[in-house]
């Protein structure tokens, strides 16, 4: 609420009066050439982060899942169908369309179970991780060079439908089903910074790790560059830009109660990493029970036939929160709809659902990154100066390939990890997009200064400040903690000493291999960790400088463009007004068209 929703509408409403300019080209525009060059370098590498882990989450959620597999597979076709009927059948009809996509995407989960039972079925969908990571690489750079009204804007009308549906479903549930709450109030792992799923103290890690509801730099990016282009006029900006951000948050609530409610031993069951559990039941049941948690011991037999009704193979190791949100949502909505007949149904719904929005933010990030990379070559001129036009196929094409090959490759990274991919890059992860939001909100206050309201400069100036103590200090770890749980470099040394001494196991390393993936990983987070720091101190520097001198009357002029009216007629909100329902009945207009009319 006073961090992340104040950042993603005014960041919308910055890019807005840029002409839908990208975050890395409003830093060199407002803070100067040395920020510019340090943030169109350096957010490209952040988001790939990003984008990287959110794609390692999907991949956790659906290995060796058949069905699931199969559900995300539909939504595909499902998106350009819903394209090519806005486009050529029914254009403007948005609402229309997304029925008729939630009720497909639906008849696919159903589906799912029936082909995940036959024998080709299982063969063609049971996928492994890394087969998973190639799909998922080929997926993100098509949905990056298509056109936005073929794959991007339709999926982004099933997922926002399908995710606030969803989350008003489970709220619905939570009232019906009276759950309780299972885990403690504070975790005995709390102070001792030690926990099974992630270590490092309460406070930065806690920041950095929620990403669920939370301040987030991806949305600024999306807010910049991407949304702006597909608003229809500025009196959009609030609901979608402050609005979207108080539905993730209401997302958040929900979701944690949905992990709160799980027994605590099935919970770290499903979030232990692989290297305690060995991907067993009996290992897993043994390491779960030695935790000291409170409640029952839990049985290899009870972890497999949870497994079971769900409709898995095994739930165990199943790490980065999409599985944990599954499995408690099926939970809780058996108890109300359907009994444990229909629990199977509820959990890959609930994949389904996940990885629907996931995949949405991977290729809508693909995307931005591929402007921004644009933008940034664009800027050394001649022959280059063509990359900055998005309708230019070639640098299109090339730049898409440049993003999918970065973030692929630090995804391939994080599946084939022996320390467990979502364990160790996923802090790396929420510490990139936290820097990301700090450097959007350094933006954001040099402007609100620079248009001479330095009096409300403290409204994202707070946040600025609470975000860099977090993000910095959580870096500082990282890169120096003594902790080899902890800090990269402590970690990449304990593992290189071994590689010289030629150790054929250590730690959580089988082999001699799976050493030097381990040196080379932590060589690649560490190297990483410390380019963040560099690019976000380097821009929050040029920020005070400029709004210094913005103060004292010598600051560098607003790059704002002059405003234009607009000449297309659109509600402001999701639902028209009477005044526009009647424009729109005297314009002969559906409801969400853009049509040719003052504004």
């Amino acid at each position: 609420m006073l961090a992340g929703c104040v950042q993603d509408y005014l960041v919308l409403w910055i890019s807005v009066r840029r002409r839908g300019r990208s975050l890395g080209q409003m830093v060199r525009d407002e803070l100067g050439a040395t920020a510019g060059v340090a943030a169109l370098v350096g957010i490209p590498v952040i988001i790939t982060i990003v984008i990287a882990v959110l794609a390692l989450v999907v991949v956790r959620a659906l290995a060796k899942s058949p069905w699931g597999v199969f559900s995300i597979a539909m939504t595909i076709p499902i998106a350009i169908f819903m394209g090519c009927y806005l486009r050529f059948l029914r254009p403007g009809r948005v609402s229309e369309v997304s029925l008729i996509g939630i009720g497909l995407l639906l008849l696919a989960v159903v589906s799912g179970d029936w082909v995940a039972h036959t024998s080709w079925g299982a063969a063609w969908f049971s996928l492994s991780p890394v087969t998973l990571c190639w799909l998922l690489i080929s997926y993100g750079f098509a949905a990056s060079v298509l056109p936005v009204w073929l794959l991007l804007a339709p999926r982004d009308y099933l997922s926002t439908f399908m995710k606030v549906g969803t989350i008003a479903l489970l709220a619905i549930g939570v009232c019906a089903a009276h759950p309780i709450i299972e885990a403690p109030a504070v975790s005995k792992f709390a102070g001792s910074g030690n926990g099974p799923v992630f270590a490092g103290s309460l406070f930065p890690f806690l920041f950095i790790t929620i990403a669920c509801g939370a301040l987030s730099g991806f949305d600024a990016l999306i807010c910049s560059g991407t949304t702006p282009k597909m608003l229809e006029k500025e009196g959009q900006m609030r609901v979608i830009g402050y609005g979207g951000m108080m539905t993730e948050s209401f997302v958040a609530v929900i979701a944690l109660l949905t992990a709160a409610i799980l027994d605590q031993h099935l919970y770290f069951t499903l979030n232990a990493p692989s290297l305690h559990t060995h991907d067993s039941a009996a290992t897993a049941a043994k390491y779960v029970n030695g935790l000291g948690l409170t409640g029952s011991p839990v049985t290899p037999d009870h972890i497999s036939q949870a497994a079971a009704s769900v409709g898995e193979q095994t739930i165990v190791s199943r790490t980065g929160g999409a599985p944990t949100l599954a499995f408690g949502m099926a939970e809780m909505l058996h108890r109300v709809v359907g009994g444990v007949g229909l629990k199977a149904f509820w959990y890959h719904f609930a994949i389904m659902f996940e990885a629907l929005f996931i995949l949405t933010t991977v290729d809508a990030g693909t995307r931005a990154a591929r402007f921004m990379i644009s933008d940034a070559l664009g800027n050394f001129g001649g022959v280059l100066r063509k990359l900055q036009n998005p309708s230019w196929r070639p640098g299109a094409w090339a730049c898409s390939l440049v993003v999918v090959a970065a973030w692929g490759s630090i995804l391939l990274l994080g599946v084939t990890d022996p320390l467990g991919g979502i364990n160790t890059l996923f802090p790396l992860f929420g510490i990139a997009n936290q820097l990301l939001a700090g450097i959007a909100l350094t933006v954001i206050t040099v402007v609100v200064i620079k248009k001479g309201r330095l009096k409300w400069a403290w409204i994202p100036g707070i946040p600025l400040l609470w975000d860099l103590a977090v993000t910095l200090t959580a870096s500082w770890q990282k890169i120096f903690s003594a902790d080899p749980s902890v800090g990269y470099w402590t970690q990449h040394a304990h593992y290189a000493a071994a590689q010289h001494a030629g150790e054929t196991a250590f730690g959580s390393a089988t082999n001699a291999d799976e050493i030097n993936d381990v040196v080379r990983n932590t060589f690649v987070q560490g190297t990483l960790s410390i380019v963040f720091v560099v690019v976000v101190v380097l821009v929050v520097v040029a920020g005070v400088i400029v709004a210094l001198k913005t103060i004292r009357g010598r600051g560098i002029p607003l790059a704002e463009d002059d405003p234009a009216p607009s000449t297309l007629f659109a509600p402001a909100g999701l639902i028209p007004t009477a005044a526009e329902r009647k424009l729109q009945r005297r314009l002969g207009a559906p409801a969400s068209a853009s049509v040719a009319a003052p504004d």
